[in-house]
């Protein structure tokens, strides 16, 4: 019997702009699609790749025109298929979720952005879509619907009792906020907006039906048929093998699974970062992108990977580099989700948003270096990173990813050069020598500024004390940082409850009340269900309560050593601090309580973060700097005003896009705008104009015509006489 043909067409493939994808009719999951999977590694690595790409485009003195001919992005492809007259997604459901969600933030910060406004509309029609009078978003799954209507109109939602798949949604969104760059906000939004919806694609394969899609999704995801970047790459480097390249291929092989076991997409990161970190001139060359297209990279740039080629080189570079190293790659990838006694700090990079922090560790490590030695250089790089995290955002200073960057390109040479564990911690910690003057600005942060920095900040201290009553032999870290499944997250408590009145007779203002609860010194970190359940409890009616929670809440209670807690009592003694102590009762003073508190934090702070705890060695004496080492990184505007390099009273002024916008020193070294007082010149440039950008170059002193930048240097070259 002769067989009938076929009537089914061939798969189709296009190119499909975000503005395109979004705008077709609402994607059906099918059966066969696993539930949404990604967390902060995969959220983080999709925004930092789409704004480094933005971002090294962009300028200042660019229109919205311009964008136009910026470099487009692609994101890869996705496989739908038609079904009961829906369109479901086949293979791509978790990058077109992530999508959906990040629409769905920049049409908040659009909606809240004047200048951003005419696109908030827009967004709207591509996250949701209208058929028959139903309205649904663009993934319709009636399960994660009133996950995505909560997060587009600000609303609460039960993520606690909600399955996992809708708890990473929710966490997925928080994400995003975490690393969206602040350059991307204000004047720039639009521009971005408009980038991301018409300049990034991906390409749309349609399988046709069910049964053909269900195929090419096994195809995909279990035959492994395609020969990917990574099988390019392997072959290229196994190509110059002096024997049989089998025995290496296995090396290979085994160091690729154990990566991708941990993390999906590692193998190509931790190749990246060695990349980064050997051939860090070759990085930054045109060409081939290294994050995009590594193998390629790769071959460009032979002539400086191998300078002097000779048989064998390349191979070389797997059994001398890439697989003995693969392992402590391995070590710092498991630290980044769970606390690592030895390496705590990649912990904390991790949550605070740094999403690429090996590049220095691989720069310093060497083949003769034990394991133990690894692990040391790679504790010293993360706490060094921790260090520069804190004491920046401190300072107001950016610290985003970019910045990042730039501080490892600029200590990377010296990094190179450090053969021995000891060598590493003088190169890092003359580099950082006069990060930690900032430490004395705690007492100042604010909650209702600085939410989650302050979050991190009391993380520390809280666990600091109750590490130290029982001589490290309890962390609670990782319970204070971690997001958990079903319990509320570690949150900040106010001391003294939001109702003015109540304390009225200790702070008749009630304004300036405001501005003292929201203060560090007025905060507590709290197991969520206990801070929920004090609400607008007298700070005096509470204190019973905190005995039993954290250390550092149980000590405001006037007799909290009189009944036991003798370790803790010796270990407060022996570090200083017992006598700084800030206790509570209903005759207590308000503000001068609030005070000691904040300075019995700064105390704390600078225990944590020192030079000598975090392993970084000190410049040598005399003097808090080595002569010539002091970097612009450590450098406040305050020290240009005590230097006599800017005067009290100058007025500064930046241009942008023709306008121009000024400010005013202020006695104490701040700067002053029309829109508040900042101690930093990028912090003053994000409130005068709505843009976090680099100040520094931004503001110049009217009278001389000199830009902060310059005067900074000249500032260098006089401590470095």
């Amino acid at each position: 019997m002769a067989r009938k043909h076929s009537t089914k067409k061939l798969v189709s493939a296009r190119e499909q702009s975000i503005d395109a994808l979004f705008s077709t009719e609402s994607f059906a999951l099918d059966y066969y699609q696993r539930e949404y999977v990604w967390e902060e590694p995969q959220v983080a690595r999709l925004m930092n790749d789409l704004s480094r790409k933005f971002l090294d485009q962009w300028s200042d003195e660019h229109s919205l025109a311009d964008v136009k001919s910026y470099d487009p992005y692609f994101l890869g492809p996705y496989i739908i298929c038609t079904a009961d007259g829906r369109t479901s997604l086949v293979d791509g459901q978790q990058r077109i979720i992530t999508l959906l969600l990040l629409l769905i933030y920049l049409h908040r910060q659009a909606a809240a952005t004047p200048k951003a406004s005419s696109r908030a509309g827009r967004l709207l029609t591509l996250i949701m879509s209208e058929r028959f009078g139903r309205r649904t978003f663009r993934v319709d799954v009636d399960e994660y619907g009133a996950c995505f209507n909560a997060l587009l109109n600000d609303r609460g939602f039960d993520v606690v009792n909600a399955r996992p798949s809708i708890r990473r949604i929710s966490q997925s969104y928080q994400y995003i906020d975490i690393h969206y760059p602040a350059q991307v906000r204000g004047d720039v939004l639009v521009m971005f907006i408009d980038w991301l919806l018409y300049r990034v694609s991906l390409v749309v394969m349609d399988a046709g039906d069910r049964d053909r899609a269900e195929e090419m999704f096994q195809s995909i995801n279990d035959c492994g048929v395609r020969l990917s970047p990574m099988d390019h790459l392997k072959r290229f480097l196994l190509s110059d093998a002096e024997a049989d390249p089998r025995e290496q291929e296995g090396a290979w092989t085994t160091m690729v699974s154990a990566l991708e076991d941990l993390e999906k997409g590692a193998a190509f990161a931790y190749l990246r970062t060695v990349f980064r970190a050997r051939f860090p001139e070759a990085a930054h060359k045109p060409g081939p992108s290294l994050n995009d297209a590594t193998h390629e990279w790769v071959r460009a740039h032979q002539a400086e990977i191998w300078p002097n080629r000779k048989n064998g080189d390349r191979v070389r570079l797997i059994t001398e580099v890439l697989y003995p190293f693969h392992t402590t790659y391995a070590t710092l990838l498991q630290a980044r989700s769970r606390i690592n006694p030895d390496l705590r700090a990649v912990r904390y990079n991790t949550f605070n948003g740094i999403a690429e922090q090996f590049d220095l560790t691989f720069a310093a490590l060497r083949s003769s270096d034990s394991e133990t030695e690894r692990v040391q250089k790679a504790g010293l790089v993360a706490n060094f990173l921790d260090l520069f995290y804190v004491t920046q955002t401190l300072g107001d200073e950016p610290v985003e990813q970019r910045h990042i960057d730039e501080l490892v390109s600029a200590v990377m040479p010296a990094v190179r050069l450090s053969e021995s564990v000891q060598e590493l911690s003088r190169t890092l910690g003359e580099h950082a020598a006069d990060w930690p003057v900032r430490l004395q600005l705690i007492p100042d942060m604010r909650y209702d500024t600085q939410r989650r920095f302050v979050h991190y900040v009391l993380t520390r201290l809280t666990a600091w004390v109750e590490m130290g009553a029982t001589n490290g032999e309890a962390d609670p870290t990782d319970r204070f940082l971690l997001r958990r499944d079903r319990d509320r997250d570690f949150e900040i408590e106010h001391l003294f409850t939001s109702t003015a009145s109540k304390y009225a007779h200790k702070a008749p203002d009630a304004r300036y009340y405001g501005f003292l609860r929201n203060r560090i010194g007025a905060l507590l970190l709290l197991d969520g269900p206990e801070n929920g359940s004090y609400g607008g409890v007298l700070l005096e009616k509470k204190l019973a309560s905190y005995r039993k929670d954290t250390l550092l809440a149980g000590m405001i209670n006037p007799d909290f050593f009189q009944r036991g807690n003798v370790r803790l009592r010796k270990f407060l003694t022996g570090e200083g601090l017992y006598g700084m102590i800030a206790t509570y009762d209903a005759s207590t003073a308000l503000e001068p309580f609030i005070e000691a508190r904040g300075r019995f934090y700064c105390e704390i702070a600078r225990k944590i973060w020192s030079l000598d705890a975090l392993g970084l060695a000190p410049p040598p004496a005399p003097g808090p700097l080595a002569p010539g080492k002091r970097t612009r990184y450590g450098v406040r505007f305050q020290d240009l005003v005590e230097a006599g390099l800017v005067s009290v009273g100058d007025r500064l002024v930046g241009r942008r896009r023709g306008q121009l916008y000024y400010a005013r020193v202020r006695p104490e070294g701040s700067i002053e705008t029309a829109s508040g007082v900042a101690n930093a010149p990028t912090k003053a440039m994000e409130d005068a104009v709505g843009v976090a950008s680099n100040g520094w170059a931004f503001w110049e002193v009217e009278g001389t015509k000199q830009r902060l930048d310059t005067i900074r240097q000249r500032y260098l070259e006089q401590v470095a006489r």
